[in-house]
């Protein structure tokens, strides 16, 4: 009787877990899915059945969701230490590790600031590295835990809201503080001291000499510590969703730059780092911080990449009889640094170099002069201190550098010629000669995000170099570089000093359709990388044949406004 019961109820139970299986299949669909890919196996009849099930059944999956976000400190390209992210996504119901990303560290001070300027910013770099790690395995990894890889902007925007709110609470505590210090001292009223008016034979009173003009030097802008976690969030979060979409980074960027799919793609020409100098190094000149040597539009990468790395050991090789092995040492960006006493010196070297491989200059490779204005820019005297000794106003800037070009037919781009003061030099530069140079805003513009608030500003330029650097997401690269080109400036994706190996960079600049890339030289292992990573995009784009090429530099022209008509004149327009 007992085995009977047992048996009764094992048989009700074997059926009712029968129904609710029948149940929980009907309710999935699993039956009328089997079906559909079975029929349609049949006709195709692929070479591995179970590879094609696994296909089909991993489109009916869960889109996958980010899990986790974790961060650590590492090292850059110069021993620095900087953030790593990891992004951990649940895909098809398991975790797995998708991504990791090294960010690229800021470098504001120059090479030679002084020693104590240099212990504050390293402390200051370690106070970020270390905010940013808390903040990304805190409230950054809870606020898109959850959330779609794919939605690059969403996560942008969800990290960029939180930082504000962080920046906001440090400024109101700072302020509170700063309060509370100033009830707590007690000033003591300063002494007035009589000011006795001398005029010996020979002195002038005060008042009668002529006001000289001191420029105020712009404060550093304060940035939230652990703003850089932005950056590495957004980068880890882009690569994530690439993968998961198995299509390249740049194709990832390009369809959030566009709904549309790019048929032909055009790359970016290369601008790369030939020789350095200026105020942080020997010699005395300062107007060239960074020569730049530039391809023939229309060379394939793997062409351009050939040529100037002839160029780059031909310098090596005429610097050494005269500098020996100190002038082929070479900076963090890679490139050399022997000493020049003239701007002339530099730009005699690279053509002389040029001339020696049977190269044209202004033909076959062309030449781009990082001027770096703001650091040669003499604020005692508000002038221009273009070589020791010899100082220049903003408009006979204007002349030094309408004479180099005239002499030197090869130099194509002029990058910050002026401090971003000085608007009205901008624009005359401009107009004089934008028909045959590029003149590029750097450091005279804004990061990129800011830049999606505050526009251009009236400081006129032909281009706009970005970076991605500390709170900078590809959010704000996107819309940076459409703000550009609907000001009819073309887009310069420029790397830092502070480089990591990762080769991320170079497809930014191809899914955002860059004009050129500044990677620094064809040296260190972490310029080489995105170099090599462009050279690989090339392949990918040259198998599906939709590479557009580029046969011209394609000048965008500022010409200066027309003048005005006095009210009541009428222009004759009869012959």
């Amino acid at each position: 009787m007992c085995a009977s019961r047992a048996s009764e109820r094992n048989a009700r139970e074997f059926y009712d877990t029968k129904q609710r299986a029948v149940k929980f299949y009907k309710e999935n669909g699993i039956p009328e899915r089997l079906e559909e890919i079975l029929n349609s196996m049949f006709y195709e009849n692929p070479p591995d059945v179970y590879g094609r099930l696994s296909e089909h059944f991993e489109t009916l999956s869960m889109p996958p969701v980010i899990d986790k976000i974790t961060a650590r400190e590492v090292l850059d390209s110069k021993g620095q230490p900087t953030v790593q992210a990891e992004v951990h996504c649940i895909v098809k119901g398991l975790e797995k590790h998708v991504s990791t990303v090294t960010m690229a560290s800021t470098n504001t001070l120059m090479e030679n600031a002084p020693i104590e300027k240099k212990e504050v910013d390293e402390k200051e770099r370690q106070d970020f590295v270390d905010a940013a790690i808390q903040f990304i395995q805190g409230p950054i990894n809870d606020s898109v835990s959850g959330g779609c890889p794919a939605n690059q902007r969403g996560v942008d925007e969800s990290v960029c809201g939180l930082l504000e709110k962080f920046k906001k609470e440090k400024e109101e505590n700072d302020r509170q503080e700063q309060e509370r210090a100033a009830e707590l001292a007690s000033p003591q009223p300063e002494p007035v001291k009589e000011e006795k008016i001398i005029s010996p034979k020979g002195k002038k009173k005060p008042g009668s000499a002529k006001s000289s003009m001191v420029v105020a030097e712009e404060p550093k802008e304060k940035l939230l510590p652990g703003c850089n976690a932005a950056c590495a969030v957004s980068q880890a979060v882009a690569i994530a969703a690439s993968k998961l979409r198995k299509i390249e980074p740049f194709q990832h960027v390009a369809s959030l730059t566009s709904a549309q799919e790019q048929q032909e793609v055009e790359l970016p020409l290369l601008m790369v780092n030939l020789l350095n100098s200026g105020k942080a190094y020997p010699g005395k000149q300062n107007l060239i911080k960074e020569l730049l040597i530039i391809p023939k539009p229309g060379k394939t990468v793997k062409e351009s990449l050939k040529q100037l790395t002839a160029i780059q050991l031909q310098v090596s090789k005429l610097v050494f009889p005269k500098q020996g092995v100190a002038g082929s040492y070479v900076n963090d960006l890679g490139g050399y640094c022997p000493q020049f006493d003239r701007p002339e010196q530099l730009l005699d070297l690279a053509q002389e170099a040029m001339t020696a491989l049977e190269l044209t200059p202004g033909e076959d490779v062309f030449i781009g002069i990082n001027c770096a204005a703001q650091e040669f820019f003499d604020m005692d005297k508000g002038k221009y201190e273009m070589v020791q000794g010899m100082l220049k106003l903003a408009d006979d800037m204007i002349e030094v550098y309408a004479d180099l070009i005239n002499r030197y037919p090869a130099i194509i781009a002029l990058i910050d010629p002026f401090k971003k003061q000085d608007v009205v030099q901008w624009s005359k530069l401009c107009e004089r000669f934008s028909e045959q140079c590029f003149i590029i805003g750097d450091q005279a513009y804004p990061r990129a995000e800011r830049m999606t608030l505050e526009g251009l500003g009236g400081l006129r330029s032909t281009a706009v170099s970005l970076k991605l650097q500390q709170m900078t997401t590809i959010s704000n690269i996107i819309d940076a570089a459409k703000c550009a080109q609907d000001n009819d400036s073309v887009v310069m994706l420029t790397s830092v000093l502070g480089e990591s190996p990762d080769s991320f960079l170079a497809d930014l600049a191809v899914g955002i359709g860059a004009r050129f890339v500044k990677f620094g030289a064809i040296n260190r292992g972490e310029r080489i990388a995105k170099f090599n990573r462009l050279l690989e995009i090339e392949d990918i784009l040259s198998s599906l044949d939709r590479i557009r090429t580029r046969e011209e530099f394609g000048f965008p022209v500022i010409k200066p406004p027309e003048p005005e008509i006095p009210p009541g004149e009428e222009v004759d327009t009869k012959e």
